[in-house]
């Protein structure tokens, strides 16, 4: 009986880690649309991803514009819901003020990694996020993410 309830409060974790995991990759594209709306093109974001993942592989990226565009988005989702499901495995277990605190100390741990010591393929945003503007704007959409997941846990029954 023991072993039910633990695997089931890991399926609970789990589930609501696949929560945040959605819900950084939302609030952070919407962070990325606005960098790339700064810029005058919405996309711009994904793009420059694309274009830099696929000249990685040797492709002139040039050669396939809305491939870089596709390729971006991709990238985005998986890394995005990658580092959201990570960081809520984190920070989900956690209860009441300490949960919000670790939310929030888990974003600017992300973004701490993300301007120092994380590549470029490993970051929210790709290479485009490499700066401490970049870099705060995606922190605040994380943290915003992982808090949002808190209420998403504690409305399923998962806190």
């Amino acid at each position: 009986m023991a072993h039910g309830t633990a695997h089931g409060r890991f399926t609970q974790l789990l589930d609501a880690a696949l929560a945040a995991g959605t819900l950084t990759a939302i609030a952070t594209g919407g962070a990325l649309l606005g960098l790339g709306w700064r810029e005058g093109e919405a996309g711009r974001v994904f793009r420059l991803a694309g274009r830099g993942l696929l000249e990685r592989f040797g492709v002139a990226s040039s050669a396939a514009p809305l491939t870089s565009v596709a390729l971006g988005y991709v990238h985005h989702l998986v890394v995005a819901t990658s580092w959201g499901v990570l960081l809520a495995v984190l920070v989900l277990p956690w209860r009441g003020v300490t949960r919000i605190t670790a939310s929030i100390v888990a974003a600017a741990a992300y973004a701490v990694l993300a301007l120092w010591v994380l590549p470029s393929t490993l970051r929210i945003g790709y290479a485009v996020t490499g700066t401490l503007s970049g870099v705060v704007v995606i922190g605040a959409a994380v943290a915003v993410a992982l808090l949002g997941s808190v209420w998403v846990a504690v409305g399923e029954g998962h806190d």
